[in-house]
């Protein structure tokens, strides 16, 4: 049986993360509120992270845990970019060895940041065409016993390091009342949902997907973990199928009480949004909770809303387009 994270690894992360992580500010957004319905909206500035998003707290926990128990194994993991830039310095930080996968649709810019964290004991190898092919590839050299896999997003103690997401925000706001979160794997929604559920059982979990990539709605809607067909979409953080036997489909079961999904046009103009009001680089993935808020999505009226946006490693050419709009 798979093991599940419990409060106490959220706990045990926290001290784990101290000094790592940093413990981002809430930014209020009247504007948004206004515009969603909700009675207040504050956003949760993980792209504020020195990695560029949230993923830095999975990665750290899990990586640390490894290395106090087997400093000297190599590690691989795969990524569409942010959780392999957060393993790269978490595998830095303990002197170990690391191979990162990636798939060829990823971002420019995410593969240009990559590449500048490479070293003797840091390699970034293209595999395959997406993260679906990189992920298969880490788990073959895990089970082979080439490499111990430090998983994005099935995996107790990344969800356990994402769970301190939801602390930090109930700590910091103990008046909200729902929590907005892109999906992708859904290891982020999973580990605050966790904590938030816990402390406040009537708290709304939202996730949002990108319609370009909605297994995790699709899932909730017809039971079904089979893999889908994935398009192209700004959202490339949280692009591709979920690994069949991941805990994130069954915890996301029990903890999330709707997703919903936004279009590459909503996407562009969340961007958008983001940057000429408040002036806050958001890249595609970290951007769909407020598309979801801008459209209206969620049923967030009357309550106190967190979005957490995840990253600001968009790339160049994006932002570009975005600032000609």
């Amino acid at each position: 049986m798979p093991r599940y994270p419990l409060l106490a690894d959220i706990l045990a992360a926290r001290k784990r993360l101290a000094g790592i992580a940093l413990h981002t500010p809430l930014e209020d957004s009247p504007t948004l509120a206004a515009k969603s319905g909700a009675v207040e909206v504050r956003f949760k500035l993980e792209l504020l992270q020195p990695t560029g998003s949230f993923k830095t707290r999975g990665a750290h926990n899990k990586v640390a845990l490894i290395a106090a128990e087997r400093p000297d194994v190599e590690l691989v993991t795969a990524s569409t970019g942010n959780h392999g830039i957060a393993v790269a310095t978490a595998a830095a930080r303990h002197g170990m060895r690391l191979t990162v996968l990636v798939g060829k649709a990823i971002s420019p810019g995410k593969l240009e940041r990559l590449r500048a964290l490479e070293s003797d004991r840091c390699v970034v190898e293209l595999f395959g065409r997406d993260s679906d092919d990189a992920e298969a590839e880490a788990r073959r050299r895990d089970t082979a016993g080439i490499a111990v896999y430090v998983h994005p997003y099935n995996d107790p103690d990344v969800i356990a390091g994402q769970g301190t997401v939801g602390a930090e925000i109930l700590d910091d706001w103990p008046e909200c009342n729902a929590i907005v979160v892109p999906i992708g794997g859904g290891g982020l929604i999973a580990g605050i949902g966790l904590w938030a559920k816990a402390v406040k059982p009537g708290l709304r979990l939202i996730g949002v997907q990108p319609s370009a990539s909605p297994p995790m709605y699709a899932y909730l809607g017809s039971n079904s973990t089979k893999p889908m067909p994935i398009a192209p979409t700004l959202a490339d953080g949280v692009a591709g199928n979920i690994e069949r036997e991941s805990i994130t489909w069954k915890m996301c079961r029990q903890l999330v009480d709707e997703v919903v999904l936004v279009d590459e046009e909503q996407i562009a103009d969340a961007m958008a949004w983001s940057l000429g009001v408040h002036h806050l680089v958001v890249e595609g993935s970290g951007a769909l909770g407020i598309a979801a808020l801008r459209a209206r999505l969620g049923g967030l009226t009357d309550r106190r809303a967190a979005v957490v946006l995840t990253g600001r490693n968009a790339d160049a050419a994006v932002l570009a387009s975005l600032l000609a709009r």
